[in-house]
This record gives structure tokens, sequence and C-alpha cells, in this order.
């Protein structure tokens, strides 16, 4: 079984809000540990847009680039 390398920030308490940048350069906001749902190997975030309509970006763990704070003044999760 594949561990979600998004699982220790989708799971931190208090939780910090995060950016995923993934392989093609696309970043994805994740402003509430509501907003995703984890699987072994895709995780699923649901937001609204800027021009009010829901969407859903499916994110393949192994095309995660880089997982960084939201706010820059926050720090990462401490490691499991």
């Amino acid at each position: 079984m594949e561990t979600s390398p998004l699982r220790k920030w989708v799971k931190a308490v208090p939780f910090i809000p995060f950016t995923v940048t993934m392989s093609n350069g696309r970043q994805v906001a994740v402003t509430s540990p509501e907003m995703i749902i984890l699987g072994r190997r895709w995780a699923t975030v649901a937001f609204v847009d800027d021009q009010g309509y829901d969407r859903l970006v499916v994110i393949q763990h192994a095309h995660i680039n880089t997982i960084d704070a939201y706010d820059r003044v926050q720090s990462a999760p401490p490691p499991e």
C-alpha cells in the first residue's frame, strides 16, 4: 500500500493550508481538510473557482513536485 505524501498535511492539527505543485506546473491550493479525499495513488481536491463554479482536480501522487504552506509565514507540519 502506497502512502500519500499529502497525508501528514491533511491530518495535521492544527490544519495548515497548503499548495500542491504538480509536475505539469499546475498549482492547487488546499485551504481546508474537507476539500481533499486521499487515496492510495490519487487524491481528489474539490473547490469553487473564481467564477463560482465547482471544480474537481485529481492529483496522482507520483506527479507531486512540491507541497508548500499556503501562507509562507506558517511552517510545514511535523514528520510522523
